[in-house]
């Protein structure tokens, strides 16, 4: 990669982040007024910029002994399934209710963007495999503990829960505590 500004060492946390977050657009008093929607759509708008994710992602990952990449519908699919590609590994698509046919489990949620039901198939994850969780962005955390208590529901270990954005004051609010798992922000983007 040899694009303007586009790191070459993806080891570079710092340019990567810098790079990633210049590519996000940040939208005033949306949805609600006092509110900043960080629209990751501007970024895939760049091939160059959505590979450098895939890859940064795949560096952080490819050491860990993932079997499973989970992503939440539907801007966690956009990253998720081609990091499950890239490291080889099945991609699990978490779904709002009634969305999946076939056996599901379930579990009803409230977060700041939707209050409903997510559902996972009940054949996807077995016992001992080794998850990694991937969404777009991380705003209440809600989404991902709901998702972290689904894979566990059916034996999953979830070895870390990855944002490309973080919209959080604090990842003390969402992270570790709410979460109670291994929780990266990754390329460390604070887009509030």
């Amino acid at each position: 990669m040899s694009a303007n500004n586009v790191p070459v060492d993806l080891a570079n946390g710092e340019a990567v982040s810098a790079y990633i977050k210049q590519k996000i657009r940040v939208f005033r008093n949306f949805p609600n007024p006092g509110a900043n929607f960080s629209d990751v759509t501007s970024l895939l708008l760049d091939p160059v910029a959505f590979q450098v994710v895939i890859d940064a992602l795949k560096r952080r990952y490819i050491d860990q002994r993932i079997t499973h990449v989970v992503s939440c519908e539907s801007r966690g699919f956009i990253f998720g399934a081609p990091l499950a590609l890239a490291l080889q590994v099945a991609f699990v698509p978490v779904r709002r209710a009634r969305r999946l046919p076939g056996d599901v489990v379930g579990l009803d949620y409230v977060s700041g963007f939707h209050t409903g039901r997510m559902e996972i198939h009940q054949d996807a994850i077995t016992s001992g495999d080794r998850v990694v969780i991937i969404d777009d962005l991380v705003a209440s955390g809600k989404t991902l503990k709901v998702t972290v208590e689904l894979v566990e529901q059916l034996g999953g270990h979830v070895v870390e829960c990855g944002c490309v954005i973080n919209s959080l004051q604090s990842t003390v609010r969402c992270g570790r505590t709410a979460l109670h798992q291994p929780f990266c922000i990754s390329m460390k983007l604070l887009t509030t």
